[in-house]
């Protein structure tokens, strides 16, 4: 080997060493791929009857007791607790979660807190009908606003939609809901959003899809909001029927609360 051979060796040995010191080593190949997500559906044999079934982990939605929705008495009983509400302007984006068309927001836009624990605005999505139902009746549509603590409990506000005048507040997530692909932003007036009276109803339950778990906060309030047909039509465009059917009560009590906006 000539001497100029060896120096050029040496310096691609060199080379060879730093580049490993500074980077990090390539993981090994897995020997298994990732499993896909288990499929759930709103009917037939992924639907609500057969959650539980579908995937170990979607046990709860069989065998819990404190599941949601629930049907809800005919009017709100007397307030007993008090809910402090500062509902401002949130952005955020909007897209199709595969079962519901979701605005994502950007963790400022509202602050709720409730006995004493302050929760955040995470996201809003729409269902088509209502799943709570009231003196078993569903609304047109209903809104879950899901709210999280610094422990990621969670506490949602379920807002009912009745057929009527159309809704400016939430025109531009309807709107973005024909073209969810773009995944544009979307500013949305929460305080906007929410019906003239807050008086609402409270009780503990679950989340209304798979893994259906509990320890969920629900307040829902009394009084719905107003949508065009053409809103909740544009709604059911994309996501038909997306309700889960109303859960038994059991002995759970279902409490009457007010809001308080700051």
């Amino acid at each position: 080997m000539s001497a100029r051979t060896r120096l050029i060796s040496s310096a691609l040995a060199v080379t060879a060493v730093t580049l490993v010191g500074c980077g990090q080593a390539a993981p090994e190949p897995s020997a298994t791929p990732a499993a896909a997500p288990a499929h759930w559906s709103y009917d037939g044999d992924t639907g609500p009857e057969s959650w539980g079934d579908v995937d170990a982990d979607f046990e709860t939605c069989a065998v819990g007791t404190d599941q949601s929705p629930i049907d809800l008495p005919a009017s709100v009983p007397a307030a007993s607790t008090s809910i402090q509400l500062s509902a401002e302007t949130a952005e955020g984006d909007v897209f199709d979660t595969g079962h519901a068309v979701e605005f994502e927001s950007d963790g400022e836009g509202e602050t709720l807190t409730f006995a004493d624990d302050e929760y955040s605005l995470q996201q809003m999505h729409a269902h088509v009908p209502s799943e709570h139902t009231v003196n078993g009746q569903p609304a047109a549509a209903e809104l879950h606003l899901v709210n999280a603590d610094a422990d990621s409990k969670l506490l949602v506000l379920g807002i009912l939609v009745a057929e009527g005048d159309a809704s400016e507040a939430l025109a531009p997530f309807i709107e973005e809901a024909t073209h969810v692909a773009d995944e544009e932003d979307v500013t949305l007036d929460v305080s906007a959003v929410l019906p003239a009276s807050l008086e609402n109803y409270e009780y503990s339950g679950s989340l209304t899809t798979p893994p259906c778990t509990e320890d969920v906060q629900w307040v829902v309030l009394g009084t719905p909001i107003s949508m065009s047909a053409e809103q909740i039509d544009t709604l059911e465009a994309a996501h038909s029927h997306n309700a889960r059917p109303t859960q038994p009560i059991g002995d759970r009590a279902v409490v009457g609360g007010t809001v308080e906006l700051g």
